[in-house]
């Protein structure tokens, strides 16, 4: 018969092997920087958050000011529930944020073509590609722009690298 060890070798290996269940939590808005960024209040502590999957234009960007003014409309100074992806290699919190109402803010600003998405950091989700589509078909936001410049590109010219199809090509 195995000896209990083993059974314990196997169960931490088990548990080990599980994906982490992602942290939700509720913060307080306190700041919006941009359309997809944001400073918040999570336990008495200011955290920056940015919003996973999208990628706003900038402020100096067409449809820059109206994704930063849609964002603080929706969430400035009240409580938003995130749902952690990671945290960047800036140290700010990656996460989907949901509105007092449910709404997915992140899937919101694509859907209105108030941002693009962005396969580079979430190549699997399906659901932006699609509102991401929608939009551009519908021509909403930026895409009523002839060739809309995504923000990976404004602000780091040809240094960029991101795989989306931005022109549908």
């Amino acid at each position: 018969m195995p000896s209990k060890s083993i059974f314990i070798a196997l169960a931490l290996f088990c548990f080990s092997a599980l994906p982490a269940q992602a942290e939700r939590y509720t913060v307080r808005v306190l700041a919006v920087s941009d359309g997809d960024s944001m400073l918040v209040d999570h336990n008495g502590k200011k955290e920056k958050l940015i919003m996973y999957g999208i990628d706003c234009p900038e402020s100096g960007q067409d449809f820059g000011p109206q994704a930063k003014k849609f964002t603080d409309t929706c969430c400035f100074k009240k409580d938003v529930v995130v749902d952690v992806r990671n945290t960047d290699k800036y140290g700010r919190v990656v996460a989907e944020v949901y509105l007092t109402d449910g709404a997915d803010l992140n899937q919101e600003l694509v859907r209105r073509g108030l941002a693009w998405w962005s396969d580079k950091f979430a190549p699997g989700d399906l659901k932006l590609k699609e509102l991401q589509a929608d939009a551009k078909a519908k021509n909403k936001g930026l895409w009523t722009a002839p060739n809309p410049i995504p923000p990976w590109i404004f602000r780091n010219g040809d240094k960029a690298v991101q795989a989306t199809i931005v022109t549908g090509k």
